[in-house]
């Protein structure tokens, strides 16, 4: 495949997967994302399946469930409420295709995280420094347009890999103002999906229209409410914060977490600042 077609194909592709993100919880048909592409419906199924390794149905279908298992797991919202909105006609139907996915039905994976859940927040030793950063800010942001690169795989890897593409990119190309900002988006949550599928995108925060040049494409991160943690230290650790918050805080404060990614906005440069004193912002959506 020539370079020229190749970025092209990335540049299409970004669109398309943005989109199935946003839109996760409504129709989506493969006629659809063929023309958020611009290629034919013959075509599509097939440039898709060679760019992800996955058909579109079982790529989707998977997003769907993975995102009803997070529901599953930090919600109160009962089995058939959660199968409703991953698309499914009846709670059968998706207790079929979860148990396909998980190799258990929802009740029992739901009961099997939360027990797994309660033993890790009890495991985990959290110095008085965490204790005073667990109590979040709300706060309300705007919407933001943003470059990013994105790559899959084990989070320590794909997120260094990412940021070096999207800062080899972005900053020639004149596009970090100094208002910008630093943010990372990790979809999904290891616990829940395979390793090799998890998806990270490496933002920066863009003023103005940026036309998508192959793998660097442009995306919206979301306004709305958030509760922010400020996590310090090393980014290994990120995940004992996430635990707290999900595990600790979020039980007991009565919100409800909102359609929405988490994201991380790095507040520092970590090639010039100590890993014990890197800091980090933790955006989890609440409503």
């Amino acid at each position: 495949m020539r370079e020229e077609t190749l970025k092209d194909h990335q540049e299409r592709m970004n669109r398309v997967m943005v989109y199935i993100q946003q839109h996760l919880d409504q129709p989506i048909s493969l006629e659809m994302l063929a023309g958020v592409a611009c290629f034919s419906v013959f075509h599509f199924h097939r440039i898709f399946a060679a760019f992800t390794g996955e058909t579109l149905n079982s790529y989707v279908r998977r997003l769907r469930l993975e995102q009803a298992a997070n529901r599953l797991c930090h919600t109160r919202e009962s089995v058939t409420e959660i199968a409703l909105s991953a698309g499914y006609e009846t709670p059968a139907a998706f207790t079929r295709a979860f148990a396909q996915l998980f190799k258990q039905n929802p009740t029992s994976f739901r009961k099997t995280k939360l027990v797994r859940l309660v033993t890790q927040q009890q495991t985990i030793i959290r110095p008085k420094q965490m204790e005073v950063h667990m109590k979040p800010e709300i706060k309300k942001r705007t919407d933001v347009k943003a470059v990013y690169v994105r790559r899959t795989g084990k989070y320590q890897t794909s997120a260094k890999e990412a940021w070096e593409a999207v800062c080899n990119q972005a900053f020639p190309k004149g596009l970090v103002g100094p208002k910008a900002e630093f943010i990372g988006i990790s979809y999904d949550d290891p616990a829940i999906t395979a390793e090799e599928k998890l998806r990270y995108d490496a933002c920066i925060t863009i003023d103005g229209d940026v036309k998508p040049e192959g793998e660097l494409g442009v995306l919206t991160v979301a306004g709305g409410n958030y509760a922010a943690f400020m996590h310090k230290g090393p980014y290994e650790n990120l995940y004992k914060t996430y635990q707290c918050a999900y595990g600790e805080w979020l039980p007991a404060s009565g919100k409800k977490l909102r359609e929405a990614p988490c994201f991380e906005l790095y507040l520092n440069d970590c090639t010039k600042t100590a890993p014990a004193d890197l800091l980090t912002e933790i955006y989890i959506p609440i409503e």
